[in-house]
């Protein structure tokens, strides 16, 4: 009975989930370390899409010189002309979208910037750790200093998604408890929202795959609607 009690509590996490901190300077500590995190997450985030998003350009602009290159083998094909043709002008269109998407998100300059809030603010971090040594108790004149300083730095880069902060609770095991199902939903939807970005880009890819291998005779999925 106690076994089965435990796990119940395990898998509902029927405990506390969240750290409870004693002072206001505890708090606004905690309020920093999960901010760098979501920082962090965050530019790794748009690196994975950055890098994802130049990954399918390249694809398929070796697509788009494929095709006229087996074209002029003299290969069996098993499309006409007119579909090859068709296929090119598609490619071509989209990596000419993917390279736009890449230049205006500039998906790696904000991920530099995000990595260096987080930075900053592990610093601010430190900056409190080291102040303790000194101090008992910070008066609200501290606290208000402290804030301030923390308020320029956050201000300064784009906020993180709701995704970036679950996934930072999930990481926090000194601060954030989760456990059985509510952590899996945090896990499950974290991952969802952050694979919305690649469905484009992998359907893309696919319809390419299956194209060309269609195109050479190895499947045969397109071939009858073509």
């Amino acid at each position: 009975m106690g076994y089965c009690k435990t796990f119940l509590k395990w898998l509902f996490c029927l405990k506390e989930r969240e750290r409870t901190v004693k002072t206001a300077a505890e708090k606004l500590q905690m309020s920093m370390r999960v901010t760098a995190k979501c920082r962090y997450n965050a530019a790794v985030r748009l690196q994975r899409q950055g890098a994802f998003a130049f990954f399918t350009t390249t694809s398929l602009s070796l697509g788009l010189i494929f095709i006229p290159l087996i074209q002029s083998a003299g290969v069996s094909l098993s499309f006409t002309p007119d579909v090859l043709n068709m296929m090119q002008v598609f490619l071509a269109v989209s990596v000419l979208v993917y390279s736009v998407v890449i230049g205006t998100s500039r998906f790696e300059v904000r991920a530099e910037t995000l990595t260096e809030c987080g930075d900053k603010l592990k610093e601010l971090i430190r900056s409190i750790d080291k102040d303790k040594e000194t101090k008992i108790v910070f008066s609200n004149d501290d606290l208000a200093a402290y804030q301030e300083r923390y308020s320029d730095i956050v201000t300064d880069t784009e906020n993180h998604i709701r995704s970036d902060y679950g996934l930072a609770t999930l990481e926090m095991n000194r601060d954030y408890f989760f456990c059985g199902l509510p952590k899996f939903k945090i896990f499950l939807q974290a991952n969802i929202q952050r694979g919305f970005p690649f469905i484009v880009p992998i359907f893309l890819l696919s319809i390419e795959v299956v194209f060309i291998t269609d195109m050479i005779g190895i499947t045969k999925v397109l071939t009858k609607y073509l």
